[in-house]
């Protein structure tokens, strides 16, 4: 196993060799009487999973590294390189219970053709003008106010590998664009361009996080034959672009957004053919114009905030026979309000969700109105050395939910020790209770440096 982690890193090290030797092409072009500042940092964590129900095993050996590479160009601009590299050796404790396909999936670097899409996490160039500011290159761009949930924060696609259990900084996928920040006093424009799209990863058939939720259940007798989506065609016409003005009026920061861009999870196609006697699922990706809203202020101990989503068009599987190719496209809002609330070393954060597909027909098979709660409460002890926090989402419809305690322990400053649960509960055909059996308990390790 220790052959395999050295073996996953090489793309790192290498990339981490290539950025350093850019460093002198980067300078050249400056002053003679300014030095290149030059910053690295990083970590390495481990984080071991074991199961709570049958099968009795580890459901995670995760072992992460991580490199941050700074690099400021005179006064004018920063470059900027992450780079990480994970190996999960679960994958090769357990190898009779995984197909070869989700062991090359989940052991990540391991394999030739996603080595760059996981070495190269993120990688741009900052470019600071007077009023305005320039990142090019592969990024995050972090939207809304929402914690532990996805609203308006939809620019990137997610990895959905590990579910939800990641924190966002690490399952949003980093994607190539063009970012552009003019401000204007108390007010801002930032403008996006993505030229190539990028989707959701979805936890593959056969893993520990497969979703089975809405897995298809054709009458007795008739197959199922699931085909691979065709991402669209790389092309200016196909490309993405947002808009976002931020503002403060009145101790409010407001945001208006707008994102022209592809649905990151496909919509289902599904035919009935005759000739093979099975249903033809065949997933495509369809554009889906966003607007935004979000809101925040400070009132003492109380922070309320919020944020609002329309989306035009998206589609939803039907059981109506009419429909074509069991699809319907509907308006969709989904919308947040929630409050932040402090008192000594205690951070209480409460969130109301709410989903509505609007003009909703009851043969689509998720719910008209979709209704969740969440609670987060977060503690700094002891110097703040000492971390508990719980965070628990309910959704009473399906009266399901997931619940994770956890705490974390500073031992020094660079090294830090966790401990915590992924609990689940609720039916079998709900987003939480596909789950129930996959509850399980966890340690974690970090070095930073």
């Amino acid at each position: 196993m220790t052959a395999k982690i050295l073996h996953s890193i090489r793309p790192l090290l290498g990339a981490t060799l290539g950025f350093l030797m850019l460093l002198p092409v980067a300078g050249y072009a400056q002053s003679d009487e300014t030095d290149m500042d030059v910053s690295v940092s990083g970590y390495f964590e481990n984080q071991t999973a074991h199961r709570l129900n049958s099968p009795d095993r580890f459901s995670q050996f995760r072992n992460l590294l991580q490199l941050e590479l700074k690099s400021s160009l005179s006064d004018w601009g920063e470059l900027y390189l992450q780079l990480w590299n994970f190996y999960d050796g679960v994958y090769d404790m357990y190898p009779d219970e995984f197909s070869a396909v989700v062991q090359d999936e989940y052991r990540s670097n391991l394999t030739a053709d996603r080595a760059e899409d996981q070495t190269f996490r993120e990688f741009y160039l900052d470019i600071l003008l007077d009023s305005m500011d320039i990142r090019l290159g592969k990024q995050q761009v972090v939207w809304g106010e929402a914690i532990g949930l996805r609203i308006t924060d939809v620019v990137n696609p997610q990895d959905y590998r590990n579910f939800i259990l990641d924190d966002f900084t690490r399952s949003r996928i980093p994607i190539w664009m063009a970012r552009f920040n003019y401000y204007i006093d108390d007010w801002g424009i930032e403008l996006l361009w993505i030229p190539v799209f990028e989707p959701d990863r979805e936890a593959l058939a056969g893993s520990d996080w497969e979703w089975t939720f809405n897995r298809i259940e054709p009458p007795a007798g008739v197959a199922v034959r699931l085909f691979e989506p065709d991402k669209p065609k790389t092309g200016f016409k196909n490309s993405e672009a947002g808009l976002r003005i931020t503002g403060l009026v009145a101790g409010w920061n407001l945001s208006l957004n707008y994102l022209n861009v592809w649905d990151d999870a496909p919509a289902r196609h599904i035919v009935f053919n005759p000739l093979t006697f099975s249903l033809d699922v065949s997933p495509e990706y369809h554009r889906l114009p966003l607007w935004g809203v979000t809101f925040a202020n400070a009132f003492g101990s109380f922070v309320p905030r919020g944020e609002f989503s329309y989306a035009e068009g998206k589609f939803y599987s039907t059981a109506d026979p009419t429909a074509e190719e069991s699809l319907v496209q509907k308006d969709t809002l989904h919308y947040m309000l929630g409050t932040d609330y402090s008192v000594a070393d205690f951070l209480f954060t409460f969130q109301w969700v709410q989903k509505i597909i609007l003009d909703y027909d009851e043969a689509i098979y998720e719910g008209g109105v979709q209704t969740s709660y969440s609670i987060r409460v977060q503690a700094n002890l002891l110097n703040e050395t000492l971390k508990p926090e719980l965070l628990a989402i309910f959704s009473p419809g399906d009266e399901a939910w997931i619940a994770r305690p956890g705490v974390a322990y500073s031992m020094t400053d660079t090294f830090t020790v966790t401990v915590g649960a992924d609990l689940f509960s609720g039916p079998e055909r709900s987003f939480f209770g596909q789950f129930s059996e996959n509850d399980q308990a966890y340690a974690k390790f970090k070095y930073s440096f």
